[in-house]
């Protein structure tokens, strides 16, 4: 009777020191993962502000979503040598009287530089 007890112990100490670990590492990865994209929220905000386009977007920018994508003609590319490669696309909700959208921009991921946006309709 006493060793049924320790197994069952034992198992329910385990299941919860795996549970409180896994729980942890998730936003651990969250966090991480807003933090990275911060400097290129930024950079792509100060392009919108100098090409005369943040009248189109909500002035939320740190909420604006990163992605990764593939730069292709899809794209007004500001060089060209970047056709073909994975890079971060950055889209700023719009605001809600507008008609023509805010563009996405492309963003080096290595050297958070501007390198193309996606004209919007």
């Amino acid at each position: 009777m006493k060793l049924k007890f320790l197994y069952l112990t034992i198992t329910v100490f385990s299941i919860g020191i795996i549970i409180g670990c896994t729980n942890k590492q998730v936003i651990e990865e969250n966090t991480n993962d807003t933090d990275n994209y911060g400097d290129v929220r930024a950079v792509a905000w100060e392009f919108i502000n100098e090409k005369g386009w943040n009248d189109r977007a909500k002035e939320d920018w740190q909420s604006a979503k990163v992605k990764k994508t593939i730069a292709d003609n899809s794209y007004e590319l500001l060089d060209k040598t970047y056709d073909g490669k994975e890079v971060l696309t950055v889209s700023f909700e719009d605001k809600n009287s507008v008609v023509i959208g805010t563009p996405s921009i492309l963003v080096d991921p290595d050297s958070n530089e501007v390198i193309g946006y996606m004209p919007s309709e």
